[in-house]
């Protein structure tokens, strides 16, 4: 089970508590706030710069991925996130 999927089931359960995330007057999904930020961030890694504050290896080991590169994770990580949003 990856740390994503870990913290997606202690929320579940009960046992972790997520920041509220807010978008005008609407409160908007922990999970989809953070799968969108990173989607983002792949997505400018793919392309060839950097991200500050965050790196390629801890958006791959927090879900997962088995790409080699940002650009060859990207598509792998599309899929995991169309996977959680439609659950």
């Amino acid at each position: 089970m990856t740390p994503f999927e870990q913290a997606v089931q202690q929320v579940k359960d009960g046992t972790l508590k997520t920041p509220t995330v807010s978008m005008g007057n609407a409160e908007i999904n922990y999970f989809r706030y953070q799968l969108a930020v990173h989607k983002f961030n792949l997505s400018i890694m793919a392309s060839g710069m950097t991200c500050r504050g965050i790196k390629f290896t801890d958006i791959k080991r927090y879900y997962g991925l088995k790409g080699r590169s940002a650009k060859a994770a990207l598509p792998e990580f599309v899929e995991l996130m169309e996977k959680h949003l439609a659950a």
